[in-house]
């Protein structure tokens, strides 16, 4: 499987990003004055001058596009935001808001509940490999394994990944399975690929 290594490699004021989980709508993200992160879709902004570029990281990315605003809150409850901002290379198999909906309105509510941050942990760590996987790579690696690979997760346990015309999908250790939708969103300190179901790893 090729994987690459992703590194921040500018230090800059200016974030543009280009991609969100709706690929029809196209985002810069950018710092204001007091250093706050602003999300606009580039198609409201009439004139951009010449801007110097920089990835954000996947904490960044998440925290302002309102695609991902449960994921955020998730993130900040099972207290994994340091997780999600160090450099290095991770994949993460990102959850839109539409996924934590399929989810039985008392099972959401109850992984909210500060008391269970433990297992909300565990099930984000499920949701990321510990290295830097493009969706060609995972396509080229599942042609090559007859049909599916299994991918091990940050949160210990493995992942399953197969193919169906062209749109690759996930299946946890209980047999669900979510398709991914956008993919290849590249961040400083990794991928972002968005996934339309929550993976629940064995309790």
């Amino acid at each position: 499987m090729k994987i690459r290594n992703i590194l921040p490699f500018f230090a800059l004021s200016i974030i543009v990003l280009t991609v969100s989980c709706n690929e029809s709508e196209k985002y810069k993200v950018t710092k204001d004055e007091n250093g706050k992160l602003i999300a606009q879709k580039i198609s409201e902004i009439k004139e951009i001058g010449e801007v110097e570029e920089t990835l954000p990281t996947i904490i960044e990315f998440t925290s302002v596009d309102k695609g991902f605003s449960t994921l955020s809150e998730t993130i900040k409850t099972a207290e994994l935001t340091e997780t999600f901002t160090q450099d290095g290379g991770f994949t993460i198999f990102a959850p839109i808001n539409m996924a934590f909906d399929k989810l039985p309105p008392k099972s959401a509510e109850k992984l909210l509940k500060p008391e269970n941050k433990e297992r909300l942990a565990t099930i984000l760590k499920y949701h990321i490999i510990p290295s830097v996987i493009s969706k060609e790579d995972i396509v080229k690696a599942v042609q090559e394994g007859g049909g599916s690979i299994p991918l091990k997760t940050l949160e210990g346990s493995r992942i399953t990944a197969s193919l169906k015309g062209g749109t690759v999908y996930l299946i946890d250790e209980s047999g669900n399975g979510g398709r991914l939708i956008t993919t290849n969103v590249e961040a400083s300190n990794g991928f972002i690929h968005t996934v339309d179901a929550i993976m629940m790893p064995k309790e």
